[in-house]
């Protein structure tokens, strides 16, 4: 018989904040209110408006910083989130219920574009690094529990760690990870084991 597995069982990023909170799961704070994004940038916290629901790469983040546009989102969007200070992020590759990559985003040296460190992705000069030194304790456990928000297969749970507070929080679960250099060995082996 041959297996069948899930690639890109996508859950929204609503839904999955929502589920994250049921769970007791360390995650982002969210609204899908406006008045209360806006609350949170009267009291002096930047907001991430998330136009698109099922975006990925960062694409459709608006970043509103406290004191610009009045107090009110200068966009409306299905769910905010607040900012929340991270000096590392991690993307942790999950197949089924093992944890087969941990990688971390880092910024390329020859970026020589604007950098923006409240959003890591390509654009703003970051990429993944496979060799994590001085991997927090306790990120692969909290990447299993997040990563079950999604019944895709293959999953990259993205976590923020908060080095003064030695805080853990889940940013996002990605149900469609892009596997590429070293995952692809790291999947396959993962495979070939559930096979």
């Amino acid at each position: 018989v041959r297996k069948q597995f899930r690639y890109g069982q996508s859950v929204n990023k609503l839904q999955q904040y929502q589920w994250f909170k049921e769970n007791n799961i360390p995650a982002l704070e969210f609204t899908a209110n406006p008045n209360e994004a806006s609350e949170w940038l009267k009291t002096g916290h930047t907001v991430f408006g998330r136009k698109y629901l099922n975006a990925s790469c960062g694409e459709g983040i608006v970043v509103m910083e406290p004191n610009e546009q009045g107090y009110h989102p200068a966009a409306i969007c299905p769910v905010y989130t607040k900012y929340k200070k991270k000096k590392r992020e991690f993307r942790v590759h999950v197949f089924k219920d093992e944890v087969v990559n941990v990688t971390e985003k880092k910024r390329r040296r020859e970026f020589d574009g604007e950098r923006d460190t409240k959003i890591r992705n390509l654009a703003n000069g970051y990429v993944f690094v496979q060799a994590v030194d001085n991997e927090p304790v306790g990120l692969r456990e909290l990447a299993l529990r997040a990563a079950k928000v999604s019944q895709s297969d293959f999953r990259g749970v993205d976590i923020g760690y908060n080095e003064k507070k030695d805080e853990l929080f889940v940013i996002e679960v990605n149900s469609a990870p892009g596997i590429q250099g070293t995952n692809i060995q790291k999947y396959l082996d993962a495979m070939v084991q559930f096979c």
